[in-house]
């Protein structure tokens, strides 16, 4: 009997040219698939990559440097690709909650706060400043050594409306950057 080109009566007890392989194969077979599982799996509690370093943002429109603070990580705005606005003034913090801080340059403002590892990813919040507004977010690294690191970061509204982004790493700030306060 053949099924996807091979014969499956060698395998079977009493087959031709098979007799007593059967009792051999299964078990062998058995613990080859249990240790090719054993090797494939990874701990669930497996702390995830560091996601130290510059990050360039989507489109190449900035920079996020990552680094300690305190028991997490932090990522501060380092570099933007258009530092100034229209008006030739230097892009500002103008949509922040607090009046106070509408005015500060957004070069230096941290804008990853508090990603602490969980499971294969970091959970912290971002603060946007389009809006003015901080998410929840989940930044997971994934290493590429063809293209280069990469980073997810999924953002949610209420845990249904999310978005995902993909940053990349870096090694260097372009030679233009525009220095940090």
């Amino acid at each position: 009997m053949y099924l996807a080109g091979f014969r499956l009566d060698r395998f079977r007890r009493g087959g031709a040219g098979g007799r007593g392989r059967s009792r051999a194969f299964l078990p062998a077979t058995a613990s080859l698939a249990l240790a090719i599982a054993a090797a494939m799996s990874s701990p669930a509690s497996a702390a995830p990559e560091p996601p130290t370093g510059l990050w360039f943002t989507k489109n190449d429109g900035s920079i996020i440097k990552i680094a300690p603070c305190g028991a997490d990580y932090c990522g501060t705005l380092i570099w933007l690709k258009e530092p100034n606005g229209f008006d030739g003034k230097p892009r500002i913090d103008k949509y922040n909650e607090d009046p106070a801080k509408r005015g500060r340059s957004l070069v230096g403002i941290e804008i990853l706060i508090d990603l602490a590892a969980d499971n294969d990813r970091w959970r912290g919040k971002a603060y946007n400043p389009e809006d003015g507004k901080t998410y929840d977010i989940t930044f997971k690294v994934v290493p590429d050594k063809m293209t280069g690191d990469k980073a997810e970061i999924e953002g949610c509204i209420l845990k249904i409306l999310c978005k995902t982004d993909v940053f990349t790493k870096t090694q260097a700030v372009p030679k233009d950057a525009t220095p940090a306060p």
